[in-house]
């Protein structure tokens, strides 16, 4: 098939050039009216025009956006060195050390550094399918787990909403949570998906195909934050375990102290994984992604290399992520400010007949919109309009995603305050009786304006240059300053 005009393509402005070129076939937050961003501080984003919003759906700036200290480690190595994985550095050394301190004692000792949670995950269900010489792998539906070839078998984004055909070796079991899926309606759930499982294990046995492996997410984050109860999980890894398969843990977005108390999900559970896969928020935005497990499954492989995977500049950054981690009590303060929030957020379920539930752990949230209460029946409808009243009449970004598109996802940096809980609290209320009261109408942005009105660019290019250098208020103007001050 010929391709576009390519000159019409180039001649295109903003968000309509990607709305040509890139936007019709990639994932994108508020799809329907796009919305520019060009500078990120702390739990807040600012649009091209200036405009402020807080920031619910940051997972990757982990610590904050721009965090001065991730910034500088990385400004700072970069100065020095960045090279390709195949030499050794002190830095990757200390980080992949660093690392493994952040899991329980005896569980790994070694780390294998790559790019993308993508590529942890088909790393991981490499070692797990070369140390037990077997194929077939288990996993929880719906979970997304990557976007590789390999990996849309894994992926309800694919199975759910295309006709593709997962591989042969790839089973799939629903979660099991008593709000949504195929036990849901179940008095017994935890049993009926122990049968399921066991029933599956041996199924597979039968036909010589013995399981290599279960593939699950502790909290499975982009499937609507299902969570399986610790019961079931304990005695489902165990039946995979006691059959000769890997447990493979997916931790790439719920981990590294998002959900409080704990560095990793599994923590709060009572199950221990053989292999971890963990990523997204390890470098704060810098590509950084990591696969944990012991010696002699890593080494059931002969050789792997990855270009990128581990370079001293990611590692740097990373390491400063896990510092600042620490150093600011963020384990802490996701827990008590995630405590705070879903019971905040759980006392509006009386008060709004939209809101069915509110499930999560810490920082790690979802609000699932309903037709009704009654019913349970998922609203797209309801949950897209609420999403972009938060975002165009309260300056809040909370994405509406899942399986049905009734999920309002939250997963702010992680130095999300009370206040900022307590406003989004407030804000989620407003909007609930927005749309109860029949309010179906978006603020429109400047950016938009700018669109619909061709306003040249550089008006807005010059209100960001003449922010002052120094300033104390806390207008847009002078926070952006004092952040870039920071970072300088």
């Amino acid at each position: 098939m010929a391709a576009r005009n390519r000159d019409d393509i180039i001649r295109l402005n903003g968000i309509e050039a990607e709305r040509k070129i890139t936007l019709p076939m990639c994932k994108t937050h508020f799809a329907k009216q796009p919305m520019k961003v060009q500078k990120g501080m702390q739990q807040y984003i600012y649009d091209d025009a200036g405009s402020e919003y807080l920031d619910c759906c940051g997972n990757i700036a982990h610590v904050g956006h721009c965090h001065p200290r991730v910034a500088h480690m990385g400004k700072k190595q970069l100065e020095i060195l960045c090279t390709a994985q195949g030499f050794v550095t002190d830095v990757q050394s200390s980080y992949t050390k660093k690392l493994l301190t952040t899991v329980p004692p005896g569980l790994f000792d070694t780390v294998l550094l790559v790019n993308s949670g993508s590529e942890a995950v088909d790393l991981a269900l490499r070692l797990a399918q070369n140390y037990t010489k077997r194929k077939d792998i288990i996993c929880n539906q719906p979970s997304v787990f990557g976007h590789s070839s390999t990996l849309a078998s894994f992926n309800y984004r694919y199975i759910k909403h295309t006709d593709f055909k997962p591989y042969s070796w790839v089973h799939h079991i629903p979660i099991c949570n008593s709000y949504r899926g195929a036990y849901a309606d179940s008095p017994t759930p935890v049993e009926d998906a122990l049968a399921h499982m066991k029933d599956l294990i041996l199924e597979l046995e039968k036909k010589k195909t013995p399981v290599a492996g279960y593939l699950l997410e502790t909290i499975n984050t982009s499937g609507g934050n299902l969570i399986s109860p610790t019961e079931y999980l304990t005695a489902a890894t165990k039946l995979v375990k006691d059959a000769g398969g890997l447990v493979i843990v997916d931790e790439v977005l719920a981990g590294l102290g998002r959900l409080g108390m704990h560095w990793w999900p599994f923590q709060h559970f009572n199950f221990k994984p053989d292999i971890l896969v963990c990523g997204r928020s390890l470098g704060n935005g810098q590509p950084l992604s990591a696969v944990l497990t012991t010696q002699a499954i890593a080494c059931s492989i002969l050789e792997y290399a990855n270009s990128y995977g581990g370079n001293p500049v990611s590692c740097a950054m990373g390491m400063a992520v896990l510092e600042v981690i620490s150093d600011e009590g963020m384990l802490l303060s996701s827990t008590a400010v995630g405590n705070h929030l879903k019971s905040g957020l759980t006392s509006l379920i009386d008060k709004h007949h939209n809101l069915g539930d509110v499930r999560g752990i810490g920082l790690s949230l979802v609000l699932d919109i309903v037709e009704a209460q009654t019913s349970k029946k998922p609203s797209k409808d309801i949950a897209e309009r609420l999403s972009y009243l938060l975002r165009d009449k309260y300056k809040i970004l909370v994405p509406a995603d899942g399986p049905d598109g009734n999920c309002l996802f939250i997963n702010p940096p992680l130095c999300f305050s009370l206040d900022n809980s307590r406003k989004l609290v407030q804000s989620v209320d407003l909007a609930l009786t927005d749309v109860e009261n029949g309010v179906t109408e978006t603020v429109k942005s400047l950016y938009e304006l700018n669109e619909e009105f061709q306003i040249p660019g550089d008006i807005f290019d010059g209100f960001m240059k003449r922010r002052p250098s120094s300033c104390d208020d806390d207008s847009v103007a002078c926070k952006m300053a004092r952040i870039e001050q920071e970072l300088d």
